[in-house]
C-alpha cells in the first residue's frame, strides 16, 4: 500500500514539474468548414468551434443551391424546427401562390414563439450547379441550422443541416476585404466594378427588415453569360411566388451572402472574370429596390 502512495505521490510530483504545454496559436485566417450539396441534401460537419469560420459550398447538385446559416434559440433543434416551422411555411408558401397574402399572414402568425428568437447571420448564397463558393461569417456558440429552400416544377425541396458551435473560440480574425458593399432598405451601393481576379467581398448590412416575401434583403452575384431581362431575374429571385427560385435560373449564380443582422459584416470570397455580371438580393422587385446593380469586370 506505502509502495503504491509513493508512486502516487512521485506521479503528482512530476505532473507538478512538468512545463505548461504550448499555447495553441490562433490561424493566420478563419477556420474552413466544407459543405456539400448533393441528391438535394447537404453533407458536413456537425460541430465547430466558436469564431471567424468560412463556409466552403460545394454545389455538386443539379439545380442551384445556398447555404443560408440560422441560429436557433438555446433549447431548439433541427428537429423542432422541422416538426413546428416548415409545415407552416409551405402552408404559408401556397396561399401566396394563389394571391393570399393576407391568408399567408395568418398562417405564418401560427409560427411558435420560440421561432421569433431565430437569427440569420448569413452563409453562401446562390450557387450554380458545379460551382464553389465561400461565405464567412463569424459564429457564436449554439445551435444552427443550414437551410435551403430551392423549387423544382414549382414545388419546394427544403433541406436541413444541423451545426452545433462549441468548444473554445478559434482566435481566428476576420478576412481581410479588397473590395467592399453596402446593403439596406435603400438598396445595394456599390463602388467601381472589380478588376479581374479574385476577391473578397465585404458587405455590410446598414439595416435589416422583412419585406413582401417576409425575409431580409442580402447580396448575391450573378454572371449574366447572356442577354438577361433584369424584371425576369428579379420575378425569380421572389420564393413567394410560383416561380420564384425554381429551377433553371436565368443566370450562372457564383455565391454571395445571405441575410444577416442589421450593423454586421458578412464576407464571400469570388473569382471574376471578364465579363458581364450583377448584384441582386433575393427580394420581391430587387429592380425596383435598388438592389439590382449589373457591372462589368474590364480585361483592359
Amino acid at each position: 500500500m506505502r509502495l503504491v502512495i509513493s508512486l502516487f505521490a512521485l506521479a503528482l510530483v512530476a505532473c507538478a514539474d512538468a512545463p505548461d504545454a504550448p499555447a495553441e496559436a490562433p490561424p493566420d485566417g478563419p477556420v474552413v468548414a466544407e459543405l456539400v450539396t448533393q441528391d438535394m441534401a447537404f453533407a458536413g460537419p456537425d460541430t465547430l468551434r466558436p469564431g471567424w469560420t468560412t463556409i466552403r459550398l460545394d454545389n455538386r447538385d443539379a439545380v442551384t443551391h445556398f447555404a443560408l446559416v440560422n441560429r436557433l434559440p438555446d433549447g431548439y433543434t433541427l428537429e423542432d424546427q422541422l416538426r413546428d416551422v416548415v409545415p407552416v411555411f409551405v402552408e404559408g408558401a401556397e396561399r401566396l401562390y394563389d394571391g393570399d397574402a393576407e391568408g399567408a399572414g395568418a398562417v405564418f402568425a401560427r409560427l411558435p414563439e420560440w421561432y421569433g428568437g431565430a437569427v440569420y447571420v448569413g452563409g453562401p448564397g446562390l450557387l450554380s450547379p458545379g460551382h464553389v463558393a465561400e461565405a464567412t461569417l463569424d459564429l457564436a456558440p449554439g445551435t444552427y441550422v443550414v437551410e435551403c429552400y430551392v423549387k423544382t416544377n414549382g414545388a419546394f425541396h427544403p433541406m436541413a443541416h444541423q451545426i452545433t458551435v462549441t468548444g473554445a473560440p478559434t482566435g481566428a480574425p476576420p478576412p481581410e476585404p479588397t473590395y467592399r458593399l453596402a446593403v439596406s432598405a435603400d438598396g445595394i451601393e456599390a463602388g467601381d466594378p472589380p478588376a479581374p481576379g479574385v476577391h473578397t467581398v465585404a458587405v455590410a448590412y446598414r439595416d435589416q427588415g422583412p419585406h413582401e416575401h417576409f425575409l431580409g434583403h442580402d447580396v448575391h452575384l450573378a454572371r449574366l453569360d447572356d442577354e438577361v431581362d433584369p424584371d425576369a431575374l428579379g420575378a425569380w429571385m421572389d420564393w413567394s411566388s410560383r416561380d420564384g427560385l425554381d429551377t433553371p435560373p436565368p443566370v450562372t449564380f457564383l455565391g454571395g451572402t445571405h441575410e444577416a443582422p442589421a450593423g454586421s459584416t458578412a464576407y464571400f470570397t469570388a473569382t471574376f472574370e471578364p465579363g458581364d455580371y450583377a448584384w441582386v438580393a433575393e427580394v420581391p422587385d430587387p429592380v425596383g429596390k435598388g438592389m439590382y446593380v449589373p457591372f462589368t469586370v474590364s480585361d483592359e
